[in-house]
């Protein structure tokens, strides 16, 4: 009976000791956990944001590129749009430029051929047109004589082209007949237009060409001279101001392309 006794006292004994142990493993357990969880929370709080090598910062840097793409290719568009228009404006400018020179000739040409106010036996000088060729001192020019519609003659006429300039600080006076050695004899109805192209002696500055037409007389027709003055600089003005005109017209056209 006494051994009964002792064996459960120590039995008893045992049982604290494990439910101490058990508490205390179950307190360290739930212990360990906050810790853990607090730790996690920490390091959430306090870790860097996501790299560029990571996979979340590549694929922030790949949204934001596909972002400045789109916005860039808009952007890219609108000035393609601004730049086409600018260049049809540019051209239709021209274009509009362009025509209305040629209805000015041709309404200036008719009207000479319908009335002139200065003529003899119907024949004008209706213009001189003057460019500059591929030489420093190479020049084309073009005479246009008129004659009024209602003369159904033929006439015969000669022009004298006189270039005026200065040569070594002196006025100097140049045929342009001894110049490209052909004289310029006319006979035609209603019109007649001389192309020619001459080569000024080196050191002339020319300025001014005088145009005298003499009528000869015929059978029905009296004769007379008629003389105009043009200035150099105003001829060549005109030329090179739709000439810039084109240039510029085909610098958008290559730029577009």
């Amino acid at each position: 009976m006494l051994n009964y006794h002792r064996w459960l006292d120590r039995l008893q004994v045992l049982g604290r000791k494990n439910r101490t142990s058990s508490i205390y493993l179950i307190s360290l357990m739930l212990v360990c956990f906050l810790l853990g969880a607090i730790s996690f929370n920490l390091w959430l709080s306090f870790a860097p944001e996501a790299t560029p090598n990571s996979v979340s910062g590549k694929r922030k840097l790949l949204q934001e590129l596909d972002t400045q793409a789109q916005a860039l290719a808009s952007r890219n568009l609108a000035l393609s749009i601004a730049e086409n228009a600018n260049k049809e404006m540019q051209q239709m400018f021209s274009r509009q430029l362009t025509e209305q020179k040629a209805l000015e000739k041709e309404l200036a040409f008719y009207r000479s051929v319908m009335v002139t106010d200065a003529d003899v036996e119907g024949v004008a000088i209706h213009g001189v047109e003057m460019s500059q060729g591929v030489l420093p001192e190479q020049y084309q020019l073009r005479l246009i004589l008129t004659q009024l519609q209602k003369r159904k003659m033929k006439v015969k006429a000669r022009a004298n082209v006189m270039l005026l300039g200065v040569q070594n600080d002196h006025p100097v006076e140049l045929s342009l007949s001894k110049l490209v050695n052909n004289k310029l004899d006319f006979e035609f109805n209603y019109f007649q237009i001389m192309d020619t192209d001459f080569v000024l002696p080196a050191g002339f500055n020319l300025q001014r060409i005088s145009v005298k037409v003499k009528v000869s007389a015929s059978r029905g027709v009296k004769g007379g001279e008629i003389e105009q003055t043009f200035n150099v600089p105003e001829l060549l003005m005109g030329e090179k101001e739709l000439r810039v005109i084109l240039e510029q017209n085909s610098q958008v056209k290559d730029n577009s392309q």
